[in-house]
């Protein structure tokens, strides 16, 4: 009985089999791919982990509470109320990180432990990693917090005449308030590379032009987008 040819499909595979037994050995030779890890994280600079050492500065993740905060730039006479401070974050050009000081942290943790909890000031550092620059934008964060509370913490340094002296930002603060915009955070200090900026820092976020105010304490207005 004549022997039937074999299907071509078979045919193909008997080859496609021949072919790796014969690639079988070149492949034992070649090492395996390494496995892809996931893409690093920034890594820091020399100059910031110098800087956290000596400033005691440790990681931190703030709450939303102090992410949604709108702040002021102008510890004396602020302009302008502005964020929340998650926009500043993402106006910045270079990798960021949340720093706390360790002091700190033990303080807003006993503070936090208690029952009754009251309005309180603590400070987080926002560290910008740039190549030969390093920046700390200093954020005074109390969430929770009112204009009251915002001039009774000034009393404790300028007194009676702390009334006076910031009835101005007061009155703009509270017309903030009245239009749903409290204000809980204060930009206070920027440094760069360790060296502390001597200037008016409303001066410099509207010189910057990355982030606009949302509300002008001296007309008492919103502003717009």
């Amino acid at each position: 009985m004549p022997r039937r040819a074999a299907p071509k499909a078979l045919t193909l595979l008997a080859i496609a089999c021949a072919l790796c037994a014969l690639a079988l050995p070149a492949l034992a030779r070649e090492p395996l791919p390494e496995p892809r890890l996931p893409e690093n994280k920034h890594v820091l600079s020399q100059k910031a982990q110098e800087l956290r050492q000596e400033g005691d500065l440790v990681p931190y993740q703030p709450s939303p509470a102090v992410l949604n905060a709108l702040f002021t730039a102008d510890e004396d006479a602020p302009k302008g109320v502005y964020g929340p401070i998650s926009a500043y974050v993402r106006t910045r050009a270079c990798p960021t990180a949340w720093l706390i000081e360790k002091g700190e942290l033990e303080r807003v943790r006993e503070i936090s432990s208690r029952k009754v909890l009251v309005p309180y000031e603590f400070s987080l550092t926002l560290e910008e990693d740039c190549p030969g620059k390093v920046s700390h934008a200093v954020f005074v964060t109390a969430p929770g917090s009112t204009p009251e509370a915002w001039l009774k913490w000034r009393s404790q340094f300028h007194g009676r005449k702390a009334a006076g002296h910031y009835s101005a930002a007061l009155a703009g603060l509270k017309k903030a308030e009245a239009a749903g915009l409290v204000l809980t955070g204060e930009l206070r200090f920027l440094s760069v590379n360790g060296e502390l900026l001597n200037r008016n820092l409303e001066d410099v976020l509207r010189e910057e032009g990355r982030l606009a105010p949302v509300f002008d304490l001296e007309k008492g207005v919103r502003t717009a987008k």
